[in-house]
């Protein structure tokens, strides 16, 4: 089988953005087929294509219905081998329109954002996290479901966002994404979630639909473009573009070829 291992979301030429690897399988895998090819490969997520069209998309531990690197590779390295700039792409949670071109890809959410309030311990969780609940805009923490739920958690301060850890002491099934607002344009966050093996990522392009959401429906903004930097904690500077308006989100990135291959054993 056909492997590629694109940076995703990338912003030089290697060591930067979120590692995917994409698999062309030759025939029909089973789920637990793919699940162990994505354990094999451990990065945050492993996607499958089938028939230049349809992405099945595992973490080491699980497969998701949506996410937005695995999206956004997929969309550009379609877009390469079938030298394409308009298609769709479907994966569990809908259709993706994509537009690929030669530096990246394009594509738009295909759910809507979903936004709940947050029940928990806050407390507890920024204690786990090493932040200090003084450095929170607590009445903004908001759970928001994009296929995957995160917990958006609005920080005052970079140096707050910088001095967060992963909560890997706490037993609580949370995906935390830290944001930090620099200008009405400009966003710097962190994502972690232990409870699918990703101690720390890179470049998350689900939680930007899901901070697109965040900005639309908490803070009231109808419509929008921001850059958002994540990864620079880790050594992987990664940059993101998520805009949005009433009606849909739009998630946009470049990709970067790193490697590719041949899975021999399955």
């Amino acid at each position: 089988m056909k492997f590629y291992i694109l940076n995703v979301f990338a912003t030089l030429e290697k060591n930067s953005g979120n590692q995917l690897a994409v698999v062309f399988p030759e025939k029909p895998l089973l789920t637990e087929q793919m699940q162990s090819i994505a354990q094999d490969f451990n990065f945050s997520e492993t996607v499958f294509i089938y028939d230049h069209y349809l992405l099945r998309i595992f973490t080491p531990k699980s497969e998701l219905p949506f996410a937005g690197h695995p999206s956004i590779g997929s969309a550009w390295l379609v877009g390469q081998l079938l030298q394409r700039k308009h298609f769709s792409l479907e994966v569990p949670l809908g259709v993706l329109s994509a537009e690929a071109s030669e530096s990246g890809a394009k594509i738009t959410f295909p759910g809507v954002p979903f936004v709940r309030e947050f029940d928990g311990d806050l407390k507890h969780v920024l204690k786990h996290c090493s932040v200090d609940f003084s450095q929170v805009h607590s009445d903004l923490v908001r759970y928001v479901n994009v296929g995957p739920e995160f917990l958006v958690i609005p920080l005052r301060s970079h140096a707050a966002l910088k001095k967060a850890v992963s909560p890997v002491s706490t037993k609580d099934p949370l995906k935390c994404y830290f944001i930090f607002q620099e200008d009405a344009a400009t966003f710097h966050v962190r994502m972690f979630a232990p409870i699918l093996s990703v101690i720390e990522d890179p470049a998350t392009g689900s939680a930007a639909c899901a901070l697109a959401g965040f900005v639309r429906d908490v803070m009231k903004t109808a419509s929008g473009k921001i850059t958002i930097f994540q990864g620079a904690e880790m050594n992987r500077p990664s940059q993101i573009q998520i805009s949005w308006t009433p009606q849909e989100i739009l998630l946009e990135g470049r990709v970067v070829n790193w490697a590719n291959g041949d899975i021999l054993q399955v």
